[in-house]
């Protein structure tokens, strides 16, 4: 039998297909693939080129995407959990709508990426690089932030409910109507980050300039 051949640079898949069960394991080009509502689940793609690849509606559960260039990859709607990320390049990757529960980012790349209204509950951002992101009304409760760079972004509306922030920097951040009830925010620097009805209910290791900031604008001093 003569085997499936992989999905190659502007490949297209149709919505729904499975693909080939040789794609699970490639390193390959794969730039400006195309495969929405692909099921690419447990598949190992460490170090493949998705530059601008299309990945929207997919099954990406456990999916290995260490070292990956996700350049501009679009996975919006995707369906992510427990995915593996890890020194992964996802400048400007559009990840809306997604699902990524208990995904590992550690060491991404994620600078100017798109991520709004996205479930990341439980997810690990180590020494992840965000500036400029927008997560607008996504949801990172008990998602572990340490030395995150997450400077200049747009997290209005988000809920980071019992997450860790520690050691990270949200300066110059919008948070309006964002939500740290619970949350370790242990060393982490608020510089200048906005802070219209900021919900810090119950946050634990509140750094003193922030403390400040909080007060400041609750009108408890001048």
């Amino acid at each position: 039998m003569i085997p499936s051949p992989l999905p190659t640079s502007g490949t297209v898949i149709s919505e729904a297909e499975t693909c080939p069960a040789s794609f699970c394991g490639v390193r390959g080009y794969l730039s400006n693939a195309r495969m929405p509502g692909c099921d690419l689940s447990a598949a190992s793609l460490r170090g493949a080129d998705l530059k601008w690849a299309n990945l929207a509606e997919c099954n990406l559960r456990v999916a290995d995407f260490e070292s990956a260039d996700l350049f501009h990859t679009t996975f919006d709607g995707s369906v992510m959990d427990h995915g593996r990320f890890v020194g992964a390049n996802m400048f400007g990757a559009n990840m809306n709508e997604v699902s990524a529960k208990e995904a590992n980012f550690t060491n991404a790349y994620m600078k100017d990426i798109a991520m709004e209204e996205g479930n990341f509950q439980g997810a690990l951002f180590w020494e992840t690089f965000m500036q400029r992101a927008v997560a607008i009304d996504s949801d990172f409760s008990e998602a572990l932030f340490h030395n995150a760079t997450l400077t200049g972004g747009s997290l209005e509306g988000a809920r980071f409910d019992r997450a860790e922030i520690t050691h990270s920097l949200l300066n110059g951040t919008h948070l309006s109507n964002t939500r740290f009830s619970g949350a370790d925010l242990a060393d982490s620097r608020f510089t200048n980050a906005r802070l219209d009805n900021t919900d810090f209910t119950g946050a634990m290791n509140v750094p003193e300039h922030l403390r400040r900031l909080i007060e400041k604008k609750a009108g408890s001093t001048p």
